[in-house]
């Protein structure tokens, strides 16, 4: 276990969840006491599928509230898209589209566009907004977090690169965001993982641009890829999505508690009964194509709840659901 828990240290330097690598030999300012709650965090990681980060920030300017829709979210093939925002996206701080130059790189993006400091070969501020002891940088490439550093991922372009800081205490590793949505379900048919016909489904779909391939059953186990669609009911009946949604290991978005559907706050507590969500679920057999998940409370009430879940609400953001009425970025905040 020793030996295990040292090799998940070493692989916690690459990744670019906690910090993203930046290279080596800058002076060290960000404090070692960090490492030993995220090396036990990581090697938690390594035994359970997590889902989704705790997190509670101070706010600032800017907000998320307010977001193109998908015709301008989508960067062009020479394009790179960038998000840099705070708390899970509750506070957007810049979003640009920029060329996507030759040889870039999610760090480079970053450095071009941001004032970047870095600490141990990790960045550990853009724009003056400081990692500290419980709060660190983490990026995400259309909806996955790389398993390499910032300055090791490539962008071809047409990437939507995600940088949040938010507060990891006690949290497990995202490894799966809907934040550049319709990224990446929108390159390829998506198989349906569903039982029931959910309303406004496909006016939902064809707004989003996504194409939807064959259809199976809930009951032939977790996908390859592709959509899933269910009532929470139905969530809370198939054994291999309730375990994705559980709490055990993980802080899920949403709960599923008696086949009701409530979306969760940055504790991990069932906070607010939603009406439906759109979730990114990690895929262990391909894990650059998260699963989709849209789930509603009841069939009927789909339609609705839907016509709200745009691209534009849901950039910058790990999961949303709809509560009282409204979109909200999840996890939810603490004072919710």
């Amino acid at each position: 276990e020793e030996a295990g828990v040292v090799s998940m240290s070493e692989r916690l330097r690459r990744r670019g969840n906690a910090w993203a690598r930046s290279g080596a030999g800058e002076e060290a300012t960000v404090s070692r006491r960090c490492l030993v709650p995220i090396i036990l965090l990581i090697a938690l990681v390594a035994a359970f599928a997590p889902l989704t980060l705790l997190g509670g920030c101070a706010d600032d300017e800017g907000s998320s509230a307010d977001q193109p829709e998908a015709a301008s979210l989508t960067p062009a093939a020479g394009e790179v898209r960038l998000l840099v925002s705070r708390d899970y996206g509750a506070t957007v701080l810049k979003d640009v589209t920029v060329e996507a130059a030759d040889g870039a790189d999610a760090l480079s993006v970053l450095t071009e566009n941001a004032e970047v400091e870095s600490a141990e070969g990790f960045v550990s501020a853009v724009d003056g907004l400081a990692s500290t002891e419980t709060a660190a940088w983490f990026f995400w490439v259309d909806g996955v977090l790389p398993d390499v550093g910032a300055a090791e991922y490539a962008l071809g372009g047409g990437e939507t690169v995600w940088w949040d800081l938010h507060d990891w205490t006690g949290a497990m590793f995202a490894g799966t965001a809907v934040h550049a949505f319709p990224a990446p379900w929108s390159d390829r048919p998506l198989p349906v993982t569903a039982d029931t016909d959910v309303a406004g489904l496909d006016e939902w779909v064809a707004a989003a641009g996504l194409e939807l391939g064959a259809r199976r059953g809930l009951g032939d186990g977790a996908p390859d890829d592709g959509l899933v669609v269910c009532t929470a009911a139905e969530a809370a009946a198939t054994p291999w999505l309730a375990d994705l949604l559980s709490n055990e290991s993980a802080l899920a978005p949403v709960a599923i508690d008696g086949g009701t559907l409530s979306a969760r706050d940055v504790s991990g507590a069932a906070a607010t009964p939603a009406a439906a969500a759109v979730v990114a679920l990690p895929n262990a057999a391909a894990a650059e194509r998260p699963l989709l998940l849209v789930v509603v409370a009841e069939p009927g009430a789909g339609a609705d709840a839907l016509g709200l879940l745009t691209p534009g609400a849901m950039s910058a953001h790990l999961a949303v659901a709809v509560v009282d009425g409204a979109v909200a970025g999840l996890p939810l905040p603490a004072s919710r």
